[in-house]
């Protein structure tokens, strides 16, 4: 590509000349980014399933696999923009198929970060800042309706409440701390986590049976991401175990009636799926004037 008919945008890994007006663009990060944006890519990523909350958005995009997505499969399909983000691996091959963006991706709460490298790729910062723009808006609005219920100390609710976030794995069960994505929309919306995740060490970490009490707080938030139907049945068994071992039936959550299973959105990475973790903020956690 002429350098005229480009323009030159740093990244993780150096520079890309890319389109002014990109038409093949593959985003193997999460393709639900480019949607929102207004770019509907040819192919890409939908992590977390957020791909099912897309509808008609995704007609016509090739969804690739989260892991190991197939050089043949991306130069096939053309693409003249390839946004990345988990793929310095197979950064130069992809090079060699259409000037790629690579957006470093260290923890889940690097999200706006790469959100805003996407959108400076695709030409559509403008975009990106009303986009989060209206994302700040709503905590906005999350804080002050959960200040309705004060205290006489003046403490606000989402300075008491602690909030646990769990996923369901086929063979384990894993807490997420505050550098996950999920964990940093709780503290963009000012909620407290409980003392065992309320910490930033690698996202997630995977806890033994011995460790369930590390699961309590005021309010829980569970998840079980079954990618195929078999891992789907896998993660469902161990559920029902964890649900069965007398130690959760120990814990203050459970006892309370405070735990939301909500969908694998809350692993995502995306705007959007940082707005729908935001709907079950607003749907589980504020409280409704009688």
């Amino acid at each position: 590509m002429h350098a005229s008919q480009c323009r030159v945008v740093e990244h993780a890994m150096g520079e890309a000349c890319v389109p002014y007006y990109p038409q093949r663009v593959i985003s193997l990060g999460d393709a639900a980014n480019t949607i929102a944006l207004g770019v509907k890519p040819v192919a890409g990523v939908f992590r977390g399933g957020f791909e099912s909350l897309l509808g008609e958005r995704i007609t016509g995009i090739e969804q690739l696999p989260v892991v190991d997505p197939s050089l043949e499969t991306i130069a096939v399909l053309n693409p003249d923009l390839i946004l990345a983000t988990y793929h310095k691996a197979i950064y130069n091959q992809l090079t060699q198929i259409a000037p790629t963006v690579l957006a470093s991706w260290e923890t889940g709460s690097d999200w706006k970060k790469v959100f805003f490298k996407e959108a400076e790729a695709l030409g559509r910062v403008d975009q990106a800042q009303q986009l989060m723009a209206d994302y700040e808006t709503r905590l906005a609005q999350f804080k002050a309706e959960m200040n309705i219920d004060e205290t006489p100390s003046g403490e606000n609710r989402s300075n008491q409440i602690k909030v646990s976030v769990v996923r369901i794995y086929p063979e384990a069960i894993a807490i997420y701390f505050k550098d996950s994505f999920c964990g940093s929309i709780l503290e963009d919306a000012g909620l407290s986590r409980p003392p065992a995740q309320d910490r930033e060490w690698d996202g997630q970490q995977q806890l033994s049976k011995e460790r369930i009490r590390d699961l309590d707080a005021d309010v829980m938030f569970l998840w079980t991401y079954g990618y195929n139907a078999e891992i789907a049945q896998q993660v469902n068994t161990t559920l029902e175990k964890l649900k069965a071992d007398p130690l959760w039936s120990q814990l203050k959550v459970v006892q309370q009636g405070k735990v939301y299973e909500v969908p694998s959105y809350w692993i995502g990475d995306s705007i959007l799926a940082a707005n729908a973790v935001l709907d079950d903020l607003f749907r589980y956690l504020v409280v409704k004037e009688e």
